[in-house]
């Protein structure tokens, strides 16, 4: 079974409904909004009046707090009598299962990371080896899910690309598939144990991997008979317009599918400053369910594993992946540091066929540039369409996608929604007044989708009460002090929990071991370990100029 009805047509995924301190989340309710708290639990006043503010700025209905150690939970207890009943409050927790089964006794809902929730000492590269450490981990988990039964708590099992358990990464590798089976272990132990309060969550800061692991979550869960509801977002996603953009590529492409039921924005910003991307992003997927019905189509292509669209050269070979924006006359009047491979004025555009979903393809020549642009609100569903006749009449076109979305984040949205599945060839942007912009965001597109590399990205997480060092502002200092650096991937990271395993593949790690103290990584191995933070990111410099 598939993990979407419908490859044109908005469908949403049907799921159970969970009960989270008397939010809804699943079935046919509002798709909804949360966030994190980025202060010490253990300063109760300021997380207090953190969730307050929260709350009352946005409307935020649902905050998590993360909770490190059992003496914590004792500061759980108190924020949780003090913000009495104003939002439903989270539990998050890491390594220690001793403190879930407390948490859940506190709060009206647990995270827990399959990666590291209850595991023990064992190898687990023998068969037996792996299966005993099974048998340990269900005992853990379902004495767990007695206690959350009792108190009526609700749970999300939360994986990330980057804190796999050793016994999962040695079977199925750092992969989608082995974020699914991770999940799946602990829900064969719901369903056995009738307990469906539960929210599932795969995340990465790769939004083409959390993608992919969501699809084969939802498939494998139809698969078994299962329908619990989805939490969506990219991991570490970063601050300002990168960490949004590369948010919306990561979620918006699900919605269209009709998967997610509650997101979260991850930024290295203030926590409510994460709602109103977060409600953007919501608002994509009511968009979409206005447009027109297209034709249904069959699943032409494997939605589970990339493989890029066989295409003729485009333009004589000239460029493997080409960015297009019009008009030439902005073209002449800008100083870009990046610029478009090609412009499309009255003298090219013969070069160029233009196409839709109403296009005759049997009519078009097979030699021929094509540019996308669909009519229909629902945009990834009409690019689908196109390609699935571009693959019926035999047509080995290259094909710019020209997306007819207004805001940046959809645009990025739709391209990435189709990329991720090996369609298209680059973009076609129409400047409406602004080239200098239309063309950064082309390239930020291009980027984030991983089809061209053309400046450094960085990796960040939000930030919670395990970060023990400035990480918005330690930030904001990398990006400065590296900007004259070409095509590098640094991560930084607030603690230990997802940072080695998210930054794998950056070239460099920044990351939290301690108050006030930094380790640096090159390439997912320690460098140099407990560097005070003034000096750690005079340190990083150092590590690269070394090593550049």
């Amino acid at each position: 079974m598939e993990y979407t009805k419908s490859l044109t047509n908005y469908n949403r995924n049907f799921t159970c409904e969970v009960n989270a301190g008397g939010i809804k989340i699943g079935s046919e309710n509002p798709i909804v909004v949360q966030t994190m708290c980025n202060t010490s639990t253990n300063d109760i006043e300021k997380t207090v009046a953190q969730i307050v503010r929260i709350v009352n700025k946005t409307g935020c209905k649902i905050v998590r707090v993360t909770v490190p150690s059992l003496k914590d939970v004792e500061a759980l207890k108190e924020i949780h009598s003090r913000i009495d009943g104003l939002c439903t409050l989270v539990a998050d927790v890491h390594f220690n299962a001793a403190i879930a089964f407390e948490c859940a006794k506190v709060v009206e809902k647990v995270r827990v990371n399959p990666g590291n929730f209850g595991h023990h000492s064992l190898p687990c590269l023998s068969q037996e080896e792996f299966e005993e450490e099974g048998r340990l981990l269900d005992k853990t988990f379902s004495d767990f899910l007695a206690v959350c039964k009792q108190h009526k708590t609700a749970v999300r099992i939360g994986t990330n690309h980057g804190s796999l358990s050793s016994r999962i990464l040695n079977r199925f590798g750092d992969t989608p598939e082995g974020m699914v089976e991770s999940v799946m272990e602990f829900l064969r132990v719901a369903v056995r144990e009738n307990f469906s309060d539960i929210v599932i969550s795969l995340k990465s800061s790769n939004p083409t991997v959390a993608i992919r692991a969501a699809r084969l979550m939802v498939k494998k869960m139809k698969d078994e008979n299962m329908n619990f509801p989805l939490h969506l977002g990219v991991t570490e996603a970063g601050e300002g317009e990168d960490g949004r953009l590369k948010s919306a590529a990561g979620i918006c492409p699900l919605l269209n599918d009709g998967i997610g039921d509650t997101i979260r924005v991850s930024l290295t910003e203030n926590p409510e400053n994460e709602i109103l991307p977060a409600e953007e992003i919501v608002s994509y997927a009511d968009y979409i369910k206005g447009a027109e019905k297209l034709p249904e189509i069959p699943f032409f292509y494997d939605p589970y594993n990339y493989k890029k669209r066989e295409v003729l050269p485009f333009n004589n070979g000239i460029a493997a992946v080409a960015v297009i924006v019009s008009d030439k006359k902005e073209a002449e009047q800008e100083n870009l540091d990046l610029k478009p491979d090609f412009v499309i004025d009255d003298d090219k555009k013969n070069d160029f066929v233009f196409v839709d979903e109403d296009t005759d393809f049997s009519k078009i020549n097979k030699t021929k540039t094509l540019v996308a642009k669909p009519k229909n609100k629902n945009q990834v569903g009409a690019f689908r369409y196109i390609f699935y006749q571009l693959e019926k009449n035999g047509m080995k076109n290259p094909v710019l996608l020209c997306p007819q979305s207004k805001e940046d984040f959809k645009i990025a949205s739709d391209c990435a929604g189709v990329f991720i599945d090996g369609f298209g060839d680059g973009i076609c942007l129409e400047s409406n007044g602004n080239f200098t912009k239309t063309v950064r965001l082309a390239f930020k597109i291009l980027q984030i989708s991983r089809l061209r590399i053309t400046g450094n990205e960085y990796v960040s997480c939000p930030g919670c009460g395990r970060t023990l060092y400035d990480l918005q502002s330690t930030v904001k200092k990398i990006k400065e002090a590296t900007k004259n650096y070409k095509n590098l991937k640094i991560a930084v990271m607030g603690c230990i929990v997802n940072g080695p395993g998210e930054m794998a593949d950056a070239d460099y790690g920044y990351v939290g071991d301690g108050k006030n103290k930094i380790s640096l990584y090159k390439d997912g191995k320690i460098i140099k370990k407990s560097i005070p933070e003034e000096e750690a990111v005079g340190e990083l410099l150092k590590l690269i100029d070394s090593l550049h």
